[in-house]
């Protein structure tokens, strides 16, 4: 249902004049009922949470209690001022309809079957056969004969073709559907027809100010009944009013309550002594009363305080009957000498206190991710699996300032491993990372510094070529990687630096040939390493686009020198965290890596190794990806 409420100048429903009423006398109990009924009436606002909605509920709930907080914006409004106009509210709603035919429908309110309403039969018609024709004088009315029904299905008419002879007759099946009238007239449901889109016998209804028109898409009928109503002005927090008076008595009540709280208001005060006792005193409009209070000093001596109120937001203060108070005076004393020696001062040179400076900076965070699936009876078939991925990164860091010199360390173990019902404990992750940095300043620029730098990558356990587990395709040591550069190292931000090596120094190896394939680490055959000597430019940031997200980036760039230096190795890894609770964060880990001496061999479409002439696998460069998102639980040392 549609509400629309439209202000219309010169029109009052039911002929009211307009004019607000005299002022109405309320009593307390009467004005909070009057004024709960209008905050309740969704209909008299514009919005739920217009702030003077919120006032007089206040108003009503504080009625016995004091609340300054709103009689001063009360006090200041005079809803007798809002403009109110005549207008109109607008309500559609629909009803569905079932079309008979292509131009007759009934107003399906409750779901009729069809089946009762209508019957569909199929009739056997004759039709001349094309390029025949009876002669104009042999029959005449031949033609509507022929398109007779006939008596029944197997019924055959038979024409002397003797005295036809140009004429050939064949016979046509038509589907005709009859409406029972009968039935509708028993159930009372009228029929209507559209044409010309005209709705006939129309369903509009002037004296109920309502309008009927059918769907574009034919599957209902759209009523819209008028009616006059009272509306206010748009710039005011009101909307549609039960009457041109109601903002009138809505500010008599108003002003009722507002003196009477006026009357009745009362402040509750907390006294607090030197000890934390605290004694309840309240401050009434009009009371005359005092109360006695003790005030103590630090010596347990006390003293007795009246406290009154003899007028709003005023108290008085007196001191107990027969109480002695001494005060220190200052008096001439002839025998103290009159000249004063002053004795001798000597300025003493005092040093700062040197700070102990801290010179390393550790820290411990871990993240332990988790995803599990569980299928019971699942028709669509699937498997039970568990996986964990296990995140542990150690940072210690030195700075000298006097020196000049910043050591930056960190470790990271990265392993993750995978249980499934049909396969049982799987490796899925194993990363062992060793960063170390020595940054030096050698300029004046607080963002520029020499730099030397020391990476190695391995993993920890065994890998395998699964489904294959008998072939052990790396594991530690096997294959390592360590790279040593010389540069510089750029902090245009705190939480991002650009390292820079022009000088660097990359050693891939594998030390176990005999169990483990190096050329599938990019290592040549019959070698235990490959040495590299090129460009390195690693990029860190980190950064947190809103509240409780962090977004770490660590990218890893290198170009041999000696051998094909326009192939760039990449090593990118992203980690998303987003912080749901005080334990729990869901985290996305995105690792991509592109070598461009790491083969893989290309399959052919039978899913079979590509053979060259010499026959050898065809094998090229692809880019290695892996994705993780679980949720972990991380913690920080």
């Amino acid at each position: 249902m549609t509400l629309t409420a439209t202000a219309q100048p010169g029109r009052a429903p039911g002929g009211s004049s307009g004019s607000p009423s005299d002022s109405v006398r309320f009593t307390e109990e009467q004005a909070r009922i009057f004024i709960e009924s209008a905050t309740t009436d969704t209909s008299l606002w514009h919005h739920e949470d217009e702030p003077l909605r919120e006032d007089l509920e206040r108003l009503v709930l504080y009625a016995e209690e004091p609340f300054d907080s709103v009689r001063q914006r009360l006090t200041e409004m005079d809803f007798r001022q809002v403009t109110v106009q005549p207008g109109t509210l607008t309500k559609m709603h629909e009803v569905d309809i079932r079309w008979l035919n292509d131009s007759t429908f009934i107003i399906d309110s409750i779901g009729w079957n069809m089946d009762l309403l209508t019957r569909q039969e199929w009739v056997i018609r004759y039709r001349e056969a094309p390029g025949s024709k009876a002669p104009s004088d042999t029959l005449p009315g031949l033609t509507g004969v022929a398109d007779a029904p006939l008596p029944g299905s197997d019924s055959v008419l038979v024409l002397d073709t003797a005295l036809i002879p140009d004429t050939v007759m064949v016979p046509d099946s038509v589907m005709v559907t009859t409406i029972d009238t009968t039935a509708l007239e028993s159930l009372d449901i009228a029929m209507y027809r559209y044409s010309n889109k005209r709705i006939i016998p129309t369903l509009n209804d002037r004296r109920l100010r309502r309008s009927a028109r059918i769907r574009p898409d034919s599957s209902s009928v759209v009523f819209a009944d008028t009616s006059l109503i009272w509306v206010a002005d748009t710039a005011s927090p009101f909307h549609v009013l039960d009457g041109p008076d109601q903002l009138g008595f809505l500010q008599d009540a108003m002003n009722t309550l507002l003196g009477f709280t006026e009357r009745r208001d009362s402040t509750r005060l907390i006294i607090n002594d030197m000890y934390g006792h605290k004694s309840p005193f309240w401050i009434s409009q009009g009371s005359s009363d005092s109360y006695r209070f003790w005030v103590k000093n630090y010596k347990n001596d006390s003293i007795t305080l009246w406290i009154g109120n003899p007028g709003k937001n005023e108290i008085s203060l007196l001191l107990e009957d027969e109480i002695d108070v001494n005060r220190l005076s200052k008096e001439e004393v002839p025998y103290l000498p009159r000249s004063l020696k002053e004795p001798p001062r000597v300025l003493k040179k005092i040093e700062l206190l040197e700070s102990v400076p801290v010179f390393w900076e550790t820290g411990v965070s871990s993240a332990f991710s988790f995803n599990q699936t569980y299928l019971s009876n699942w028709a669509k078939g699937g498997e039970n699996s568990l996986s964990t991925i296990l995140d542990v990164t150690g940072n210690a860091t030195y700075n000298n300032t006097k020196a000049k010199a910043q050591w930056i360390n960190s470790m990271r173990i990265n392993i993750g491993t995978l249980i499934t019902q049909e396969h049982g404990l799987r490796k899925n992750n194993d990363l062992v990372e060793i960063n170390s940095q020595f940054n030096r300043k050698a300029w004046s620029s607080q963002k520029l510094d020499l730099s030397a730098s020391f990476y190695m990558k391995t993993q920890l356990a065994r890998g395998y070529k699964y489904p294959n587990d008998s072939t052990v395709v790396s594991k530690f040591l096997n294959p390592g990687s360590l790279t040593i550069g010389l540069g510089i190292d750029y902090k245009p931000f705190k939480h991002t630096s650009f390292n820079i090596a022009p000088l660097s120094y990359k050693n891939t190896f594998v030390l176990d040939t005999a169990s483990i394939d190096q050329t599938r680490h990019g290592v040549g055959a019959g070698e235990r390493s490959r040495q590299e000597l090129g460009t390195q430019l690693v990029v860190r940031s980190k950064l947190s686009p809103m509240e409780d997200l962090t977004i770490s980036n660590s990218v890893r760039l290198f170009s041999n020198y000696l051998n094909n230096p326009e192939n760039i190795d990449v090593d990118w890894e992203m980690i998303l965290d987003k912080k749901i609770s005080w334990f729990f964060t869901v985290r996305l880990n995105l690792h991509l890596i592109y070598d461009d001496d790491v083969r893989f061999a290309v399959l052919g479409e039978d899913d079979e190794p590509v053979l060259l002439p010499d026959g050898s696998k065809k094998k090229v460069p692809k880019a290695q990806f892996k994705e993780f998102i679980g949720l972990s639980l991380i913690f920080k040392l």
